[in-house]
């Protein structure tokens, strides 16, 4: 063929004729186990050689928000429990060396079943030890 005839317009006919003629190279072998991967391989191999292309700041902004999800304060739990514990009665009776303390004849025979709460309570306020209120 003539590289002037390409340089003139051909007529549509001429070139539908030399586009049926025309025979592309084949396809490389790479790119074809790429498109057409053989159907041998187990699934389980395809899957674990299985990837993808990040852009580089998308791969770092993720990068980001895995350090930053597994780093932050620990929770505290504050747990209340019931628990009884025995109770021991302890009478404390308070003896003085240098003075004797008497109970009033009026409350020598009371015990603590008779004893009434104070119906009305007045209180005193003093403000200075021998002051009258």
């Amino acid at each position: 063929m003539d590289m002037n005839r390409f340089e003139e317009d051909l007529p549509e006919q001429e070139l539908n004729e030399m586009l049926e003629s025309w025979k592309s190279p084949p396809a490389p072998a790479r790119l074809r186990a790429a498109l057409f991967p053989d159907s041998s391989v187990p699934w389980w191999r395809r899957f674990w050689q299985f990837s993808f292309r990040v852009p580089l700041p998308v791969a770092c902004l993720l990068a980001l928000l895995i350090v930053a999800s597994a780093w932050r304060p620990a929770r505290v739990v504050i747990q209340t429990q019931r628990v009884e514990v025995p109770v021991v009665k302890v009478e404390t009776v308070t003896v003085y060396r240098d003075r004797v303390v008497r109970v009033p004849q009026q409350m020598a025979g009371w015990n603590q079943s008779e004893l009434q709460p104070v119906t009305e309570l007045r209180p005193r306020i003093i403000r200075r030890q021998n002051a009258e209120n």
